[in-house]
């Protein structure tokens, strides 16, 4: 296995600005959509508490510097939230909130991501399978997933919004 500089850490109270930062950049870059800094905020800041249900994963590079304190740069994110299978008897784990900062793209950021968190998901016996949805305009996203072993299910996400 191919070593890499990064590593694969589970989120923390104290990277939440970090996280909205990624969540305002990936709804511009994949949706040109504007989101409200403070409901980002908000429903960050929410999820981080609400245990398995909403986990936030995040890629990060260590450096010691001279002064021997290390310090740590955020490159990627992953959140995974969980929705009852009464037709599979287990909880799927969606993969969503997915960004690589821009520096750090196609160089395998994405996919430590998912299999960590596949491996995270497989050893939870209740979780039977993973899911994402993927912007239909967003082709590099889905190549991406392509490769990565999803597959089309044939299913339409519909939505009826109340904010």
């Amino acid at each position: 296995m191919k070593s890499r500089p990064w590593g694969i850490r589970p989120a923390s109270s104290q990277d939440i600005a970090t996280i909205v930062n990624f969540n305002l950049a990936l709804a511009d870059e994949t949706e040109d959509h504007p989101l409200d800094h403070d409901t980002v905020v908000r429903g960050v800041t929410r999820g981080m508490t609400q245990g398995e249900e909403v986990e936030y994963f995040l890629a990060v590079i260590n450096s010691v510097s001279s002064d021997d304190h290390g310090e740590e740069a955020i490159i990627g994110q992953l959140m995974l939230t969980r929705e009852w299978s009464d037709w599979r008897d287990g909880w799927v784990a969606w993969i969503q909130s997915v960004y690589v900062h821009q520096e750090h793209r196609r160089k395998g950021v994405f996919r430590s991501l998912l299999d960590h968190v596949s491996d995270v998901c497989q050893s939870r016996p209740d979780v039977v399978g993973l899911r994402l949805y993927v912007e239909t305009s967003n082709r590099v996203a889905q190549s991406v997933y392509d490769k990565s072993g999803f597959t089309d299910p044939k299913y339409k996400i519909l939505e009826q919004m109340f904010c």
